[in-house]
């Protein structure tokens, strides 16, 4: 008997599986493993027979003679002798008489015959490699089959196994009946695994219900097929022991009467199992739920979340049906911590929820809302002392009978609240105009803001935009926001530049408009866009805000006497190109004697002269420094003019970090800064629908917050941006040169829709007259 046969123990189930013929060493010494090859370096090596072994044999040693291989009996290294008169007319335009001609022939015949010599004997050893390529893969087969049956995992103990199996359930949704994943997949391993899966109850507690097909014809001939989805339910459940249940169930086919008798089959599994409900996520019908009839709240003491969503249920637009009777166990809820309710097709009243106790709250609703007005749902948010995530989806029904739009003032606290979304279209004036939502809230802890809003404002909308309501909303939260999220607003580039002001925290800024923009006539070009007033298109002003200043600090001079003051010069920065900045000459200054008051601030202008006296404050002297300055400016084709400009002493306003909404929507710029900290110094994700905007600023942002950043500014990590323009070459060389130092940037260019007349056959391009 072999070694391995004496060493099975006759009274095991499983006897181990023999060898494969490859793995028997005596193969080796088969011809097909006899290789041509020049020279083996086994031959210098001496081997020892394993103990108790008497079919080992060494491997044979390949000779490197002529009579080993089928090639050519001799394959020299040097190539033929070259006639010594051609080898000064290689490489040159020589052109060689007949007789030559025959001997270069006779020349090539000879290297080319060599040539084949090599090529077979390459052929020969790819084939004995192939073949070596084989045998080894077949051996590394044997060899990882025998070190799978030492493998450390063998000796885990079942309770690690028992968590990795927890681990392997899906994070975001409940596992689902199915072959390719947890835990029905653990199960299909090996019989040690199906044993410790089946008695692991936390990995059956979790449960995604997918109804069978229905036959819309006969849905009463699909009672077979729902009789045995609901015998799997049952033991799929039975294996959770006494863990707290997740179950959800999403219901495709319609409402009819046999189709909720279907729907009921499945329901009425979980009725007795409603101790250890923990999470319930439905997306069915009201209807379907006549199997929870009859369950009150302490039949439900472990419920801490519940998802519903009704698409189908057809309520009345213009009222707001009453709780169902099926889900009175929701009301009062005694750990109900989230709660979700979307309605596409009408509104229903809403439970009396503990909403002191809620975390999460997603509220939507298409036509009707909860509540009868914005008052009534501030009310009951003002309850929500727990609250962390707020997502309020708003009506988007513009012939639903609600309340018109009042605005209104009744602040309230959300303390701990870090997530809020609102969805909705700004342009209803109606009573849940998001407005009146935003600017009632205070979130000190908000970290992430979303609002999301729909394109196209029609003419004559009296709403108002929300952008001066989410400044309100940030001035009196005074919250770390990290990320702001807007879509589909009306950019208005003073108030918006206002909002980032009031958020140095900001790390995540994303912007999308989802207009469509029409080009009238022919694309314009760069030059042209060039020449356009850039002040025009909001997306610039916001750019240019968003951009590092890199002005820099010039010489100083010292006035003699006991008034001595440094005086600076002014200098201007230009943007010439794609990401380029230059300065202009410093100029002097002449000190003046006189001193300022201390709430006084003098202001240095640049003064060109075009069309008139056109004055560009560039810079602000501090209101220690008394001085005058001399402005050199451009009158005309080589005409320098100096001018003097008297000092300009006017108060300083006291600095705020809050504007009132007056003064901020009827100002032409932007407040300045409290102090030299730039816009938004904690920025590292852009993702901003420009449109129109200049793709040179665009650089001349990227640029400034990508290197020689000043001290607190961090690096900007992430560039995403949608141009409807067609792309510049200098800034695509641009930005592909910020992509090869590390920039994950990603710029998208739309064409955007060109309105010109197709021409008639009968008028031409004028159309008829």
């Amino acid at each position: 008997m072999s070694q391995t046969s004496e060493a099975y123990d006759s009274d095991s189930d499983n006897p181990p599986t023999p060898p494969p013929p490859e793995y028997d060493a005596s193969s080796l010494t088969s011809p097909s493993f006899n290789l041509s090859v020049t020279r083996n370096v086994m031959e210098n090596h001496a081997f020892s027979k394993p103990n108790n072994d008497a079919t080992w044999a060494p491997p044979p040693m390949i000779s490197s003679s002529p009579e080993a291989h089928n090639g050519p009996e001799n394959l020299p290294d040097d190539i033929p002798t070259q006639p010594s008169k051609f080898a000064d007319k290689l490489h040159t335009n020589y052109l060689p008489s007949t007789t030559e001609i025959t001997e270069i022939k006779e020349y090539v015949s000879s290297v080319n015959d060599k040539v084949s010599a090599y090529d077979a004997r390459i052929a020969e050893l790819e084939a004995a490699l192939q073949e070596m390529t084989k045998k080894r893969t077949r051996l590394q087969e044997v060899a990882r089959a025998h070190e799978g049956l030492v493998s450390p995992l063998r000796r885990l103990p079942p309770e690690i196994l028992q968590d990795i199996f927890v681990w392997c359930l899906p994070q975001n949704r409940n596992a689902v009946m199915h072959a390719s994943e947890a835990p029905v997949l653990l199960g299909r391993v090996c019989s040690e695994w199906r044993r410790i899966s089946i008695g692991t109850p936390e990995v059956w507690s979790s449960l995604h219900i997918v109804p069978p097909n229905v036959n819309f014809s006969n849905p009463t001939s699909s009672t077979a097929r729902f009789q045995r989805k609901r015998d799997l339910i049952e033991m799929w459940l039975g294996r959770s022991g006494a863990c707290p249940l997740s179950v959800s169930l999403v219901w495709f086919a319609g409402d009819s009467e046999e189709e909720i008798k279907l729907c009921g089959t499945l329901l009425e599994v979980l009725v007795p199992l409603c101790g250890r409900w923990k999470v319930l996520d439905f997306q069915v019908p009201l209807k379907m739920f006549k199997p929870f009839i009859g369950l009150t709240v302490k039949d439900v003491p472990l419920l801490e979340g519940m998802s519903l969503m009704d698409n189908r249920t057809p309520l009345d637009a213009d009222a707001v049906d009453r709780w169902p009777e099926s889900l009175k166990f929701a009301e009062s809820a005694t750990k109900l911590r989230n709660f979700t309710l979307t309605f596409f097709s009408g509104g229903i009243r809403l439970p009396t929820i503990p909403w002191a106790q809620l975390t999460d709250l997603y509220l939507e609703s298409n036509i009707a809302f909860f509540f009868r007005d914005s008052r009534e749902m501030l009310s009951t948010l003002a309850e929500c002392a727990s609250l962390q995530s707020c997502t309020l989806k708003f009506p988007l029904s513009h012939t639903a009978s609600l309340p018109a739009y009042d605005k209104l003032d009744m602040p309230i606290v959300l303390p701990q609240l870090q997530v809020l979304c609102v969805d909705g279209d700004q342009h209803l004036h109606n009573t849940f105009h998001m407005s009146n939502t935003l600017m009632n809230l205070c979130a000190p802890k908000l970290r992430k803001l979303e609002i999301l809003g729909r394109s196209g404002r029609p003419e004559g909308s009296m709403a108002p935009e929300p952008l001066g309501a989410i400044r309100t909303l940030l001035q009196r939260s005074k919250c770390p926001l990290e990320k702001l999220n807007i879509e589909s607003m009306t950019m208005l580039p003073e108030e918006f530049i206002v909002c980032l002001r009031l958020i140095p925290s900001l790390v995540d800024l994303v912007v999308h408009n989802w207009s469509v923009r029409v080009l009238m006539g022919p694309p314009v070009t760069g030059e042209e866009e060039a020449a356009l007033d850039s002040n025009e298109v909001a997306e610039n002003q916001i750019l240019k805000a968003l951009t590092l200043s890199r002005r820099k600090e010039t010489l100083t001079s010292e006035i003699p006497g006991e008034s001595s003051v440094a005086v600076a010069t002014p200098v201007a920065v230009a943007d010439t190109g794609v990401g380029e900045l230059t300065t202009k000459p410093p100029i002097p200054i002449e000190p003046h004697t006189s001193s300022l008051k201390d709430d006084t601030a003098l202001t240095l202008s640049w003064i060109q002269k075009t069309d008139g006296l056109k004055e560009t404050v560039v810079d602000e002297i501090p209101r220690e420094y008394a001085v005058a300055a001399a402005v050199i400016a451009d009158v005309g084709e080589g005409e320098i003019a100096m001018t003097t400009i008297s000092e300009m002493a006017k108060p300083r306003e006291p600095s705020s970090s809050s504007s009132s909404p007056s003064s901020s929507s009827s100002s032409s710029s932007p407040p300045p800064p409290d102090d030299d900290t730039p816009l938004c110094p904690n920025l590292q994700r852009f993702d901003f629908t420009l449109c129109d905007a200049s793709q040179n600023l665009l650089c001349d942002f990227v640029s400034s917050r990508w290197t020689d950043l000043p001290e607190g500014v961090a690096q900007i990590k992430t560039v995403k941006c949608n141009f409807t323009a067609f792309e510049d070459e200098k800034v695509k060389e641009c930005m592909q040169r910020f992509r090869t130092e590390g920039l994950d940037a990603f710029i998208t260019y739309q064409v955007p829709i060109n309105d010109d007349m197709n021409p008639s056959p009968w008028t031409g391009l004028e159309g008829p007259p």
